[in-house]
């Protein structure tokens, strides 16, 4: 019974990608793919580490229903995040990201990230929220809040649904600010001990209180616990 309503799922997940693209056909369209390897490494009793490493690439571009660009792979990225647990519930963290972009696009810059973040998970439910507060330098400077939330559910002894969305509000000097809304739909496997897989669908509405722009996302994660 389980394993139909996991099934029905995935067929969901797809038509609803499918909708979207439909109903948007004649605005700006990206199609990009992501993939992120992280361990996560207790140090003490309330302190983590997590390390990783991560990339993207286009797939596509569209624009009035027509393919405008190919395939070209945009960045690289090391991650690092300290971890500290306050309560039971919730997490602290302090992270570092370094983007390189110019491998692949001389046009553009590296770039460096600071996040602050707090992460909230009460017990026994299957909400989560998750608060970032980040510093990007690149060619400016600019400051993004993040409010994220999410639901997660087992579907059987291996896999887990997970649904989640984001809103980000950014500030740049000189320039005017940005909204960002973000709405994901994924599958975990943990069958593996200390392994999990996932792999999520996720779509961004890019700056859309000015100039709205469409972006569909496949991404895969894999996340090792020592």
């Amino acid at each position: 019974m389980k394993t139909v309503s996991g099934s029905r799922l995935i067929a969901l997940v797809l038509f609803f990608f499918s909708g979207l693209n439909l109903m948007y056909a004649q605005d700006p369209q990206s199609w990009l793919y992501e993939n992120e390897f992280e361990v996560s490494i207790p140090v003490q009793e309330r302190w983590s580490i997590e390390a990783g490493f991560g990339n993207r690439g286009l797939l596509q571009e569209r624009a009035d229903g027509e393919k405008t660009s190919g395939y070209a792979h945009q960045h690289v990225e090391l991650n690092y995040f300290n971890n500290y647990k306050l309560q039971e519930a919730t997490v602290l963290s302090l992270g570092l990201r370094y983007r390189f972009n110019e491998l692949f696009d001389a046009d553009e810059r590296n770039e460096f990230r600071i996040i602050e973040q707090l992460e909230l998970k009460p017990l026994n439910s299957a909400l989560s929220h998750r608060f970032r507060l980040e510093q990007r330098f690149r060619e400016k400077v600019s400051h993004r809040a993040r409010y994220k939330l999410e639901f997660s559910r087992p579907l059987n002894n291996i896999f887990s649904f997970e649904a989640a969305t984001e809103a980000i509000y950014a500030v740049t000097v000189h320039e005017k600010p940005e909204a960002e809304q973000r709405f994901s739909i994924g599958i975990e496997n943990s069958s593996f001990n200390n392994l999990d897989l996932g792999l999520t669908l996720e779509y961004r509405m890019e700056d859309y209180a000015r100039n709205l722009a469409h972006e569909f996302f496949i991404a895969t994660g894999l996340s090792l616990s020592l």
